[in-house]
Formats: C-alpha cells, structure tokens, sequence
C-alpha cells in the first residue's frame, strides 16, 4: 500500500509540475477553464459547498473536536473541488443586497493542495443571510482579515449563466492538509 501510494504522490506532483509550466492556476484571470461546462447550484452540491467556515477554523469549536482524518465531508470535499487551497483573508466587506445584507470576502491563495481548475491567485466569495457562517462574519469581520483557511472551493453556473464560485473553509493545520492529501489518494484509487 506504502509503495501504491507513493507512485499516486510521485503522478501527482508530476502534474502540478506540468500544470505549473504551462501556465495554469495562478493567472489572474476569472477562470482557468472559462469554457467549461459547470453544474448548476443545489442540491447535494449546496449540501457540499455550503459557504460555510468550520467553528474550529476560528477558534470557536467549543462543543466537539475537529477531527479532518475521519471526516467524510472533508474527503468528498477535496475528490470534488475545482481546488483546494490555503488561503488568507485579505478583505470583509459588508453590502446591502436589497434589503439583505452580504459579506464578500477577499481571498489570497497562498498555495493550492488540490484540484484541476482553481479560481485566479486573488478571488472573492460571497456569504449571504442564509448561510451558517453568516453570523461568524457578523461577528468577527475585520479580525478575520489575515486569518488562514484551507478552502475546498468549486464553480457552478448560475440560472443567468453567470459564473459563481461557493466554499467551504477548514482550519489551516497539518492534520487538515494531510487528511486532503489522503483523500485525494483514495480518489486516484478508485
């Protein structure tokens, strides 16, 4: 098994480093396949990419232990993400959307764990009312600013035709990054 999955490890870096020449992931631009074909947002999907932040990932994991390893959303997470990336916080702003308000948050990838088709280096997500971590922005907005997530983020297509991209952050620890790599592994596996 040792030896399986270090031929995954050895593939794997072999395609970041083809990846990596040819220019992909970090360009700036909106997406790094415009022209591909995008699921719309939903069901379990919505379930998946939830816009939602772990209560561990801020410090608020009060009731239970976060335990990445053992986490099967975690694991869908990383299989079906555009890219899993550490990223920092670089803004928080509020906005009146009607008579809704919304937190778009600035992101700054500081390097990508996973996936074949990660947002621009720089990207924003959008926390609507409905959203679970909605009252975690509430309450910390600017001290968020420079914190570190592991982001499993994915594109869908909007009923406009528009493109959006939804998330979901974990902390940004050893056991977090491991437990993606695992996963990815089992993935290649199947």
């Amino acid at each position: 098994m040792l030896v399986r999955r270090r031929a995954v490890q050895a593939r794997l870096a072999a395609g970041a480093l083809v990846l990596a020449a040819s220019g992909c992931g970090s360009s700036g631009r909106e997406s790094s396949a415009p022209g591909r074909p995008l699921p719309s947002y939903g069901g379990h999907a919505a379930q998946v990419f939830d816009d939602g932040i772990e209560p561990a990932a801020v410090g608020m994991d009060f009731e239970r232990a976060y335990l990445p390893k053992t986490d099967q959303a975690l694991r869908e997470r990383s299989q079906l993400s555009d890219g899993v990336l550490r990223v920092r916080v670089s803004t928080v702003t509020a906005k009146k959307d009607g008579p809704e308000s919304i937190y778009q948050v600035g992101l700054h990838t500081v390097e990508k764990l996973a996936g074949q088709n990660p947002p621009a280096e720089d990207f924003t997500v959008t926390i609507s009312k409905g959203s679970d971590s909605f009252g975690i922005l509430k309450s910390m907005e600017a001290r968020l600013i420079g914190v570190p997530f592991v982001a499993f983020v994915r594109e869908f297509v909007r009923s406009d035709g528009d493109r959006e991209i939804h998330f979901h952050f974990a902390p940004d620890t050893k056991d977090v990054k491991l437990a993606v790599g695992d996963a990815v592994i089992l993935g290649e596996l199947k």
